[in-house]
Parts: C-alpha cells; sequence; structure tokens
C-alpha cells in the first residue's frame, strides 16, 4: 500500500533554493571580474609596453655597452 502525505517536500525545495543561490552567486562574480578587468585592462597594457620595451630594447643595449 502507497501511503500519501499532504506535506511538503522540503528537502526538494532547499535543494532548488541552494542550487538558485549558488548560481546567482556565480553570476555576480563573474560580473565583478569582468568588472575588475575592464577598470585595470589600461594600466595592464601600460605596463605591458614598459615590460616588453625594457626587455626587448634596454637589457640588450645595456649588455652590449657594458660589454658583458
Amino acid at each position: 500500500m502507497v501511503k500519501l502525505s499532504n506535506k511538503p517536500n522540503i528537502r526538494g525545495i532547499r535543494n532548488a533554493a541552494e542550487d538558485t543561490r549558488y548560481k546567482s552567486q556565480m553570476i555576480g562574480r563573474e560580473g565583478r571580474l569582468f568588472a575588475g578587468v575592464l577598470a585595470t585592462r589600461i594600466n595592464g597594457m601600460i605596463y605591458g609596453i614598459i615590460l616588453a620595451f625594457v626587455l626587448i630594447v634596454l637589457i640588450p643595449f645595456l649588455v652590449k655597452a657594458i660589454g658583458i
């Protein structure tokens, strides 16, 4: 015999709520990360250009000038 219950499925509701909360946190985290990347992209490009200049131009010039 199958017993029917009029009690709500609390475990299923809790799992759905946790899943929804987790997904909303992941969407928020992705949004904050994207905003941070956009905010610092100019500085990153400037630092990259300076580093490339130092590695490609300045260091070989100093090595040639000093004669190492």
